[in-house]
């Protein structure tokens, strides 16, 4: 097996425990596997094992120790990425929804309706995506 020439040397109890609970209950599937292959490192595992385990690129997982160096666990997480900003606004999507539950057969009629009223026209992927938020995600909006 060949040593290992980058890898994580030292994990305090309390990071090794973060690490195994992200990897273990996080949400973000990316999350969990940079957690992983921290664990693996710190056990030695080469950067080419790793990447085949996480099924990566052997420079994705050098930049994964890269960033836990030196960010630690913030390291792990997503940047934030800039996107297009929304549509409507919050109250306006609180509206939407409030109207698309009052005609929850006819999204023809929600989007008419939800047009007339915010002068602004939405798909309606844009509105099942504000209902799964609020109906399956169980998220408020406000």
């Amino acid at each position: 097996m060949k040593v290992p020439t980058k890898f994580i040397e030292t994990l305090s109890q309390q990071e090794h425990s973060s690490l195994i609970e992200n990897h273990q209950t996080s949400e973000n599937f990316r999350v969990r596997n940079r957690s992983h292959a921290i664990l693996l490192s710190f056990e030695k595992f080469p950067i080419a094992a790793i990447a085949r385990i996480c099924r990566v690129d052997r420079d994705t997982v050098s930049a994964w120790i890269d960033n836990w160096h030196e960010f630690g666990g913030k390291g792990l997480e997503d940047e934030e990425k800039p996107g297009r900003p929304p549509i409507l606004t919050l109250e306006e999507q609180t509206k939407a929804i409030e109207t698309a539950m009052k005609n929850p057969k006819f999204p023809h009629r929600q989007l008419s309706e939800i047009k007339a009223e915010s002068g602004k026209e939405i798909s309606s992927y844009t509105l099942k995506n504000f209902l799964k938020k609020k109906i399956i995600g169980g998220k408020e909006l406000s």
